[in-house]
Order: C-alpha cells, then sequence, then structure tokens
C-alpha cells in the first residue's frame, strides 16, 4: 500500500487496525523471542501501539518507527511522553 494510505487513515480517523491494548500474540510468544534483558527493541510502522509501553516497562529501550505525524503525536501524549 501507499503512504498516502495510511496517513489519509490516521487523518480520518479511520484507525480500526490500532489496537487499545498489548497484541495478545506478542504477550504469547515474547519469552520464546530471547531477546536478551534491556534488549533494544525494534517496532516498525508502530502507529501508538500499546505494544513500545510495555516492552519499555519490561526494561527494554525502544525505538518505533511510524509515517503518521498524528499517530506519533497521540502515542507520546497518551503516555505523557516527550520525544527524544
Amino acid at each position: 500500500m501507499e503512504p498516502e494510505f495510511w496517513l489519509a487513515r490516521w487523518e480520518a480517523g479511520q484507525t480500526g487496525f490500532h489496537r487499545g491494548e498489548v497484541n495478545p500474540l506478542l504477550l504469547a510468544h515474547w519469552d520464546a523471542l530471547g531477546v536478551p534483558e534491556g534488549g533494544t527493541v525494534f517496532v516498525p510502522l508502530c502507529g501508538k501501539s500499546r505494544d513500545m509501553a510495555w516492552l519499555a516497562g519490561r526494561g527494554h529501550p525502544v525505538v518505533g518507527v511510524e509515517l503518521s505525524p498524528i499517530a506519533v503525536r497521540g502515542f507520546f501524549a497518551e503516555h505523557g511522553l516527550e520525544p527524544a
């Protein structure tokens, strides 16, 4: 899909793909991934994923990459964070 598709979805508030909770598959399989304690986790096309806060809460530095500025601002606002 083209970037414009995703940008338009965020702009229109059509984000049915966004989960309001941590992805259940991440919860079920995280330990099996073998990420070392304190290991950095990369989350591409992260949107406002709650997965990132969950990972950070487990002591992992998290790098999220997102196309939509709306999603990025929303994530930081919802979690009371400042971008670094």
